[in-house]
């Protein structure tokens, strides 16, 4: 009997997991560069695809662990200059305090020192540092290469992983290396003026959830079913 209490309460625990996961999705399908997240029995279920990959580990009593949707969203014209996205696989990189991150957000903006830095502050990288550019007519080449007033000032450093599941998610739609190799990728193909959407898409998402939340509302019947067995067993019990 015990067993059968265990299986419903890892159910409603899983499922539970699954409706946030969901959730958060949905939250985020307006989100530029977001990476949809999925439960990790939904990515070993769409094994074949190679762009899902475990991320991290989930901090919850049942051990869950949640796998991020790695594939591309939509390019969005947006006419800003600041505004790079990439085509193809491939990360921007970024120097943070804690040392570099990586992200398919390229919103940037120009600092004070002529930097292109995320939002946070944090500037883009380059085959030579921080990106800088100074003239009101610079530009960005196909290739990543950046032009300042007609000079080559830079190529943006566009890298990919040999293990995307060692990456973990941080703040601000960036990610960490948890011991993942990055390599530059050969062929870049850098847009600017275009920005990534997010790839939630709020069909799937809430679909998701709503399946999660009636498997939820299985397991939550399963457990008064088992309270009303073990209740009437007892009661019979007392009147022998």
């Amino acid at each position: 009997m015990d067993n059968v209490m265990l299986l419903a309460t890892r159910l409603i625990s899983l499922q539970t997991r699954r409706v946030e996961i969901a959730g958060e999705n949905v939250a985020n399908v307006a989100t530029p560069g977001y990476k949809r997240e999925i439960a990790f029995e939904d990515a070993l279920a769409a094994a074949g695809a190679d762009h899902f990959q475990a991320a991290s580990i989930v901090g919850n009593a049942n051990g869950s662990t949640v796998a991020t949707d790695f594939s591309a969203g939509k390019l969005v014209h947006t006419g800003d200059p600041f505004d790079l996205s990439i085509t193809g696989a491939g990360f921007f990189e970024v120097a943070t305090t804690d040392g570099p991150a990586y992200t398919r957000l390229g919103s940037f903006q120009r600092d004070a020192d002529g930097r292109l830095v995320t939002a946070q502050g944090w500037p883009l990288q380059g085959s030579n540092g921080d990106v800088r550019v100074n003239a009101a007519n610079w530009h960005v080449e196909r290739d990543g290469t950046v032009i300042d007033n007609g000079n080559t000032v830079a190529v943006v450093r566009i890298v990919d992983f040999d293990d995307t599941a060692k990456l973990r998610r941080t703040d601000g739609g960036l990610f960490v290396s948890d011991g993942a190799q990055a390599a530059d990728v050969d062929r870049v193909q850098v847009s600017q003026g275009y920005i990534e959407s997010s790839n939630a898409t709020l069909p799937t998402d809430m679909m998701q959830m709503m399946e999660a939340m009636r498997r939820v509302e299985s397991g939550q019947k399963l457990v008064h079913a088992y309270d009303d067995m073990m209740g009437s067993v007892m009661q019979r019990l007392g009147e022998m």
